[in-house]
């Protein structure tokens, strides 16, 4: 037990019973309060003036995805140091009125969650082509069966386009190696690229693949990447798979595609808003695949990045160096 004082800090989202991170910083000596997710069961809505009621007076915050912590947000918590982040992304924070404020703000970039995530966008591809969405339980249990009206398909010779090469487009590249699949990407960022991985323009990756998986971070203001003119753009009978940021894909304009025909089939891990509302048209969708924000779902994952989630807090509070800060203090 340390004997620094007792710093406040906030665990916003819903702790887990198994979670070793908040006993971790009470050994720490830190003043850990729990959120209003944790105090009433049935809280949903992840309020901005709930948020704030409660990291008044906190030195830190640790959050997932589930609070927009915006500029008003922030400049009602005078004594923030840090807002650590579980996850990757930050586009649920302003991140530049926290650097305005001199608030740090952290992610959990270590782990293996870039191959949880490709092994996930593989998974939805592998199951739209083999149309796992179509020969479900149900269909059999109605006494449904294979009909030359579906054919199942592969990716035996077929192009593959990844939009961001990061981690976790590297990651699904790697795992797509070897199987006579042809790899496009469009990043203007990456560099070295493997051998058998083409860097092209935007344009050219949609009207070449037969896949298109998005592996990049969300546009400012929540632009869409994919917008009906992108989408037009597509090779016929191509499938989406998006485990990224849902407002990179316009919504009305894919539903548009599928429903014309153009797109064969689309695949997304990720809502706006999480969860989906039950009659978001995407999920009663025939054509497409949905699973519930799990890519990186794993039990290693999900209580590692809580882990270093906690330390980024603690160095930070404290001044000690190490934290995984994605943003310039003054």
């Amino acid at each position: 037990m340390t004997d620094r004082p007792h710093e406040p800090v906030l665990i916003w989202e819903r702790v887990m019973p198994d979670d070793p991170s908040i006993p971790w910083l009470r050994e720490q000596g830190f003043d850990v309060r729990l959120g209003q997710p944790n105090r009433d069961p049935d809280y949903r809505r992840h309020l901005e003036a709930d948020f704030i009621a409660d990291a008044k007076g906190c030195q830190g915050a640790l959050i997932s995805g589930g609070i927009r912590v915006t500029r008003e947000v922030l400049a009602a918590l005078p004594g923030l140091k840090v807002i650590s982040k579980i996850g990757v992304g930050v586009d649920t924070v302003d991140v530049a009125a926290a650097s305005e404020l001199g608030i740090a703000v952290c992610n959990t970039p270590g782990g293996n969650d870039a191959v949880a995530v490709a092994e996930h966008a593989l998974t939805l591809l592998l199951a739209l082509r083999k149309q796992l969405h179509v020969w479900t339980r149900e269909y059999l249990q109605g006494g449904g069966w294979r009909t030359p009206r579906v054919f199942a398909g592969g990716l035996d010779g077929s192009t593959l386009g990844i939009v961001g090469f990061g981690r976790i487009g590297r990651a699904l590249a790697q795992r797509v190696a070897g199987w006579n699949v042809r790899v496009l990407v469009h990043d203007p960022l990456a560099r070295d690229l493997p051998p058998g991985v083409q860097a092209v323009g935007m344009d050219e990756l949609l009207a070449h693949s037969d896949a298109v998986s998005l592996h990049c971070p969300a546009l400012p203001g929540d632009r869409p990447l994919l917008d009906a003119a992108a989408l037009a753009q597509m090779k016929a009978g191509a499938v989406l798979i998006n485990t990224a940021r849902a407002t990179l894909v316009e919504r009305s304009a894919l539903i548009a595609a599928l429903d014309a025909g153009r797109l064969a089939g689309a695949a997304f891990d990720v809502f706006d808003p999480e969860p989906p509302a039950h009659d978001d048209p995407l999920l009663a969708h025939p054509r497409v695949l949905n699973t519930p924000h799990v890519a990186s779902w794993t039990w290693e994952g999900f209580f590692g990045r809580r882990q270093q989630a906690a330390d980024n807090l603690a160095k930070v509070v404290r001044g000690e160096p190490g934290a995984a800060i994605v943003n310039p203090i003054r």
